[in-house]
């Protein structure tokens, strides 16, 4: 097009002139530059897109100036339009495709200088697809207003060798690529899963460039910044189906850090940073002398948005846009001394304005009370706004489940939301999607454990037992049970148990108020369960009837302790001829009374899957005694878990390693000797992967007959495999996890006799999907220490909480 000349712009149009006059009246009609207007260059080319996206007409324009006004003159280059077209030599798309591909239908008609434009198109989706030597040609058959595209597909050309010259520091077999992969998803790219073009891969030349990009990328992304890569070589076959080929790389130098600094610009107003700079990078990993590691320091930046977000300074464009004098982080600043192959980082930040937390807005809770999401929340009105807890608040209400988004994972959605006239406080809004807290599952199936079983689980999380259905038809009480607006937004939680067995039938019913007293913080829980068992085991039948009545105090969201009152009655019945001794001792009916005591200290950074911290619980139960009960005895343990993070990769994904430990013991005293049969403590599954459940330990006549003192622990490395980013978080939110482990535990009849050792080591992976309460694990373990008495079982499946 013309060039724009400024002088003319604005200046009245005299007239408008189209070249050829016979396209005149088109091409006017179509223009919203009209004579006697003001001059504006941009209106007219955007007129002449619009005259080739719908007319197919290509145009150019220029303008002559008078001393009044100016004459804009448009030429137009028509060409003729077929009433048909068609493909021909097709063999690896269909006409279907190809249509879709270039979004033409069967009826539009197109001219020649379009029909170039997709034989464009087209050849660079064969060249896509490995047809390096396509060849599209074009006929027109004016006789019959028909235009064709011949297609010479020619031979599909794959990769048969990828080499690598120059690589010393990354050396290219599949090992250390696949270790790479493990330790960190920044050298995912010399990997041959992230090369666009690998051996066996159709060919492509623009995936070879981008390759190339990704190559250089890579080393400099790892201090090779003077690093070249260029494709060295490419070599076809005679019959031009295979190609190998050959990458050149330069490393150079790998350049060290010289030198950490931080660039503060101050809130607005003030003349120093609001901290420290060496506070602020306290936490900042990279050191000088290390090597230029680039995604370090991005971590490194992520790290120093932490410090400022726990003191008050949202990252702009966390939890959405619009708060004023918000932190933000800039672009790094390197200096370079190419001689001695050193580079100086500074990180550039703009420290914005502290806030503090004005109110919380809630929208969304259709049917859920206000005060279930609240008490959930750990960033309180009127204290500084602290970005780490805002985190652990959307982590604490995810793992309610009451809210699902299909779209998303979890339900919930924070926003900071800017309040006119006051640029040092925030609200907090946060946007619920109302999920299916109601389930009724059914099923059946056959295991060697528990024979042949049915189960029916109604199940309902966020009840509420003070709203019951307005009607007394009870149609219309489904009706509204299922539509939530009937025993719903309560926070509480029911579950109907209905397990009928061959083997072990199982029934029981649990409520549970976490906020009795509706204190919202330093809540009061009441968990009430009845529940009745019957088992038909390999050595004895069993038939018990119980119920607990438990109050729990949350001092914190760290602390909680409970007290449990438990009332049970035992029936073993017929005894098998194998049965252990034991088994006859607790023979007939016995009455189980008492009371548990359960400390549970909670530090971590996810309620789900945590990263870093730990849980340790403790308990105690005394039963029999002043309970009066048929059986006395008395149980403790105690447990933890911690979890260490070793390793971030660039997407902040957590490489964990997680030590469990657990011991427990108990003992009779007073009328009874030995700890009671279905008090005793197992080994096996759950506890023990690798072996069968209940299955590892002390035993009799080939039946276990458990311990009264057990030592358990696990050590387990988790790793990401494949995660997905939520609207307005900064972490990723996995979905695919990958466990290694090994399991030890040792069983004994006392404290004095704790049998033999047991170890187990395996693999699992870990799948969270968002219509499930907790992540489902698959574990597949091998004794490698066990006796001949133990039964093993290499595969498990549970829900947990990791």
């Amino acid at each position: 097009m013309a060039a724009n000349q400024d002088p003319d712009e604005g200046r009245t149009v005299l007239d408008i002139r189209v070249e050829p006059p016979d396209l005149a009246a088109t091409v006017l009609q179509r223009l919203r530059t009209k004579a006697e207007e003001p001059l504006h260059l941009a209106v007219v080319r955007d007129d002449l897109s619009a005259l080739w996206k719908e007319l197919k007409l290509w145009a150019d324009f220029y303008v002559e100036s008078e001393p009044d006004g100016v004459r804009l003159i448009i030429q137009v280059q028509a060409y003729r339009s077929f009433d048909r077209f068609e493909f021909k030599g097709l063999e690896f798309f269909t006409e279907t495709e190809i249509r879709t591909v270039l979004g033409l239908t069967s009826r539009q008609r197109i001219n020649r200088l379009a029909a170039e434009q997709y034989a464009t198109t087209l050849r660079e989706r064969y060249r896509l697809r490995g047809f390096a030597f396509v060849d599209v040609r074009i006929t027109e058959d004016e006789e019959h207003s028909v235009l064709t595209f011949w297609v010479d597909e020619g031979p599909r050309v794959r990769v048969t060798s990828l080499d690598f010259v120059g690589n010393h520091s990354y050396p290219g077999w599949a090992p250390i690529r696949f270790y790479d992969n493990l330790v960190d998803s920044a050298k995912l790219e010399l990997s041959p899963d992230s090369l666009r073009v690998v051996s066996g891969d159709p060919y492509s030349a623009e995936g070879v460039d981008e390759d190339l990009d990704r190559l250089r990328l890579f080393y400099r992304k790892h201090g090779f910044l003077d690093a070249r890569v260029e494709l060295a070589g490419i070599e076809f076959s005679r019959d031009r189906e295979e190609v190998a080929l050959t990458y050149r790389i330069d490393e150079g130098r790998r350049y060290r850090i010289a030198g950490i600094d931080l660039l503060q610009q101050p809130p607005p107003g003030e003349a120093e940073p609001t901290y420290p700079k060496s506070d602020v990078l306290t936490d900042v990993r990279s050191r000088v002398d290390d090597f230029y590691d680039f995604e370090q320091l991005k971590l490194d930046e992520r790290r120093i948005a932490a410090f400022y977000g726990k003191r008050g300074h949202p990252l702009d464009g966390q939890y959405g846009r619009g708060i004023r004098n918000a932190f933000r982080i800039l672009d790094m600043v390197e200096r370079y001394d190419i001689e001695h192959a050193l580079v100086w980082v500074t990180f550039v930040v703009e420290e914005g304005t502290p806030k503090s937390l004005r109110s919380v807005r809630i929208k969304g809770n259709s049917d859920t009370q206000d005060r279930v999401i609240r008490r959930e929340l750990l960033a309180m009105p009127g204290e500084t706004l602290d970005m780490d807890r805002i985190e652990r608040s959307l982590g604490r209400l995810d793992a309610l489940r009451y809210f699902q988004d299909p779209n998303d994972f979890g339900g919930v959605r924070f926003e900071l939301l800017p309040i006119e006239g006051a640029q040092d406080q925030v609200d907090l809004g946060v946007d619920v999607v109302e999920g299916d807290t109601g389930a009724f599952r059914w099923g059946a199936g056959v295991s060697t454990a528990a024979g042949v079983q049915a189960q029916f689980v109604l199940s309902k999380r966020n009840f509420d037992l003070a709203r019951p259905p307005t009607s007394w038809n009870p149609l219309e009480w489904f009706a509204q049970i299922r539509d939530s607006e009937a025993l719903h937004g309560a926070g509480q939680e029911l579950e109907l148990l209905l397990a009928p067995g061959s083997e072990i039938s199982l029934f029981s019913m649990s409520f549970y108020e976490p906020d009795v007293f509706r204190e919202h913080q330093d809540t009061i829980g009441l968990r009430l369960q009845g529940y009745r068992r019957l088992a038909r085991l390999d050595s004895f039948d069993l038939d018990s009837l119980g119920a607990n009545v438990g109050l729990q105090r949350n001092f914190d969201e760290r602390l909680a302790v409970g007290v449990t009152m438990r009332q049970e009655t035992v029936e073993v019945q017929n005894p098998r001829t194998n049965a252990p001794d034991i088994v006859y001792r607790a023979e007939g009916t016995s009455e189980l009374r008492g009371v548990r005591l359960n400390v549970n200290l909670d530090d971590v950074d996810l309620p789900i899957s945590p990263t870093t911290g730990y849980r340790a619980r403790f308990y105690g139960e005394l039963l029999g005694g002043v309970f009066g009960a048929d059986e006395d005895l008395w149980k403790a343990g105690v447990s933890h878990t911690l979890f260490v993070p070793i390793h971030r990769d660039s997407l902040e994904r957590a490489h964990v390693l997680t030590w469990r430990s657990s011991f427990d013991y108990g003992a009779g005293y007073g009328r009874s000797g030995d700890l009671f049969l279905t008090e005793r403590f197992y080994m096996g599954g759950s506890t023990l992967r690798g072996f069968d459940q209940r299955q590892a330990g002390p035993s009799q006549f080939g039946e276990p007959v458990g311990g009264e003192a057990r030592l358990l622990g696990s050590l387990e490395y988790g790793f990401p495999i494949f995660s997905t980013k939520r609207a307005g978080q900064i972490r990723q939110t996995e979905v695919l996890r990958g466990v290694l482990f090994t399991d030890f535990g040792m069983l004994g009849l006392g404290l004095d006799d704790m049998g033999s050792p047991r170890l187990s080591a395996g693999f699992g992976i870990r799948i969270r999907v968002p219509v499930l309460e907790l992540p489902i694990s698959l574990d597949f373990g091998w004794p490698i220490f066990s006796e001949n008495t133990d039964d093993q079982r290499q595969f498990l499946f549970s829900l947990s909480r990791f």
